[in-house]
């Protein structure tokens, strides 16, 4: 993968006007994200009861994931800024955009990631020549990162602008005449925030915003669940972050939408992954929890569409098992003092623009 300079009309940067940040153009890296396909669904609408449904492919983008738009924007700022070393923690998505945008951008980056990491997102981690670490602490190390050796964090629940750049799905759903209800698997919330942002600087109707998470769900979700319910848990975005500081934006952004948030259950995955198995495009797990909060909303509320679920994830992450043994170009680190020897072995620099 190469990063180039964007044009007016290139990827993501079509929308640059609503990232709320106004980069050079020799920094606005790309790779090839945004102007996703908004493909009719037809056939499995039909299997679902929503004969007006719409996949946003999303799991076209470059690294395989929304998370392009993101990272390519964040690390775009990071170029511009002249800063040269990052850091970022991850269930893989994120990491594995911010390993492609910022080998594109010249940028060093170390990426923590739990040993039970999948395989799948892994080995395309090491494909893309960062520094990667398993530990069982990523936050806690990425905050020595951050504060002892001045890395970047490059965590989209973090920086305004991982919800900024998904300000462009908004846009392009717009153009497309697609304003519907929209679902989308959520961890932090920044896709869902970043949806409404864009909803809001278009101006005219919103879209109904509906979050999804597998039980036993998180922040995003708990207002519409009562305490006590416990259905077995999904193992869905369960390595992702357990608390967000965007939640309280989310759940008023949703509301204020008329969506609604909704937990999956590991049964309604099954289902919906059997539904879909003859069906083209395949998604991850989460794409498939979006469709099951889809599916379910037409039966409760009647309504036969229009709707679009976004489909966050390839096909291929449906595999999530671990490595049994982590390779030996992985190293596994649970204190600061071990995360420092690494660092300095990969020549990283304390304080390093």
């Amino acid at each position: 993968m190469t990063g180039e300079p964007a044009t007016a009309n290139q990827g993501q940067w079509t929308n640059a006007d609503l990232f709320g940040v106004s980069l050079p153009r020799a920094c606005r890296v790309t790779l090839g994200e945004g102007e996703t396909p908004l493909q009719d669904a037809g056939p499995l609408g039909a299997r679902l009861r929503l004969p007006g449904l719409a996949l946003k492919r999303e799991d076209l983008s470059p690294t395989g994931s929304h998370k392009a738009r993101s990272l390519g924007l964040m690390v775009s700022q990071l170029l511009a800024q002249g800063i040269r070393q990052a850091v970022i923690s991850s269930s893989g998505n994120a990491a594995v955009a911010a390993s492609a945008y910022c080998r594109a951008a010249g940028i060093r980056l170390l990426c923590l990631i739990s040993p039970r990491t999948p395989r799948v997102k892994v080995d395309a981690l090491l494909r893309l020549g960062q520094l990667v670490v398993a530990t069982p602490r990523p936050v806690d190390l990425l905050h020595h990162g951050v504060g002892a050796w001045g890395l970047a964090d490059l965590r989209t629940s973090t920086n305004p602008l991982g919800p900024a750049a998904y300000r462009g799905i908004a846009a392009e759903l717009h153009r497309a005449g697609a304003w519907a209800s929209v679902f989308t698997f959520s961890n932090s919330g920044a896709t869902a925030l970043g949806l409404h942002q864009g909803a809001r600087c278009l101006g005219g109707p919103e879209p109904q915003l509906h979050v999804v998470e597998g039980w036993p769900g998180g922040e995003i979700t708990r207002p519409w669940y009562p305490p006590g319910e416990s259905p077995p848990a999904t193992g869905v975005g369960d390595l992702g972050t357990s608390r967000s500081r965007l939640a309280p934006a989310v759940r008023r952004a949703v509301r204020e939408s008329g969506g609604r948030g909704w937990r999956v259950t590991r049964a309604e995955l099954d289902e919906m992954r059997r539904l879909t198995r003859d069906l083209r495009p395949g998604t991850s797990w989460e794409g498939l929890a979006a469709l099951v909060a889809a599916s379910r909303w037409a039966m409760i509320s009647g309504t036969s569409g229009p709707a679009v679920v976004l489909l966050t994830g390839a096909a291929d992450q449906l595999d999530t098992t671990p490595y049994a043994r982590l390779p030996p170009l992985l190293p596994l680190v649970e204190t600061t003092a071990a995360l420092d020897q690494v660092l300095r072995h990969a020549d990283f620099v304390p304080g390093a623009s």
